[in-house]
């Protein structure tokens, strides 16, 4: 069997963490890591094995790889992504898709006309709390009507660039971003959204967010995300309200879920199981080596990957404008 020659540019945190999830897929050889700082990715190739180096994506190209891992960080994946596209190369790109409207079009227009397959990571759908949530509304075990997710990013000190907008693209683009990835994949498409937005510690952009949500399924949820409210646990979390129904999760730790009205609860707990596989990393990496190798749909494929974009867009125009918007013909009109 011929194995997917991945190369993986930039050589941070996440890049260590797909690294050794691939590692051990038999389906994959890591042939090459690039970083601009060549000491990082001499300290990843070497966690890997036997991997080449380069400072360059264009050395990576040179190592004759057919898929390409970028995990750089918000800001700049843009040209990378491009870049490979245009090469015919497959595509993983860490979240977000881009951080504004320009750059998310450039990589939809790319990806359409390249013989590669795009993939955008958004490990926290494959989360084993997530996956339990979609799993009882698939089943029809749990029929939502209403929603609550929250996320208290804690603080913009560490790391410090979690401040920093030219980095991050904004503070929704950064951990945010999964809470709001959720909010389609498990109720489908919005119909209105609202969103007030302040800066309450930050001086460079808004950090505390409120948000409302109707579906086009008659779902309504609420998002609160804020980046000045301390670590207390779970700062993650989703409940969603159904027919007689209750479900929670408490960080990726547990998920507790009750169906009917006997009050019994059924409780998870995946405390003990390693970080990379309960938080969904193991699953979405599977899931895109899957596709290449069998020729079936990416995880989260260029269109979801754009309609992010758009959403994300949508909700800072909301906060910044103080309206709300008509998301469902938005994204009519951006098809048409």
């Amino acid at each position: 069997m011929n194995k997917t020659r991945i190369g993986i540019f930039g050589a941070g945190y996440i890049a260590s963490v797909h690294a050794d999830i691939l590692g051990q897929d038999d389906r994959v050889e890591l042939v090459g890591v690039a970083d601009m700082v060549e000491a990082n990715a001499t300290r990843l190739a070497t966690q890997v094995g036997n991997a080449r180096t380069g400072t360059t994506l264009e050395e990576l190209f040179r190592m004759d790889v057919d898929t390409v891992y970028i995990t750089t960080p918000n800001t700049t994946h843009v040209e990378p992504v491009v870049a490979a596209l245009g090469e015919g190369l497959n595509v993983f790109c860490e979240k977000p898709m881009a951080t504004d409207l320009a750059g998310g079009e450039r990589i939809r227009e790319a990806a359409l006309a390249s013989t590669g397959v795009y993939n955008l990571g958004m490990n926290r759908r494959y989360a084993y709390t997530h996956d339990k949530l979609k799993s009882l509304i698939e089943t029809g075990d749990l029929m939502p009507y209403s929603a609550q997710f929250k996320l208290n990013r804690g603080e913009l000190l560490r790391p410090a660039w979690t401040a920093d907008p030219s980095k991050t693209g904004g503070f929704l683009y950064e951990t945010t971003i999964h809470q709001i990835d959720l909010l389609q994949y498990l109720f489908g498409s919005i119909a209105t959204l609202r969103c007030a937005a302040r800066s309450a510690i930050s001086d460079a952009e808004f950090d505390d967010f409120s948000m409302l949500f109707t579906f086009e399924s008659g779902v309504v949820a609420t998002l609160s995300s804020s980046a000045h409210s301390g670590w207390s646990f779970p700062f993650e979390r989703v409940e969603i309200y159904g027919r007689y129904a209750t479900a929670a999760t408490e960080e990726l730790e547990r998920v507790r879920y009750a169906l009917d009205l006997d009050q019994t609860i059924h409780s998870e707990d995946y405390t003990h199981i390693p970080f990379a596989e309960k938080g969904g990393y193991v699953k979405e990496d599977r899931l895109f080596v899957d596709a290449l190798v069998d020729g079936g749909t990416p995880p989260v494929g260029i269109d979801d990957a754009w309609a992010l974009n758009l959403l994300l867009a949508a909700i800072y125009e909301s906060a910044r404008e103080n309206k709300e918007i008509d998301f469902a013909q938005r994204v009519r009109a951006a098809i048409g």
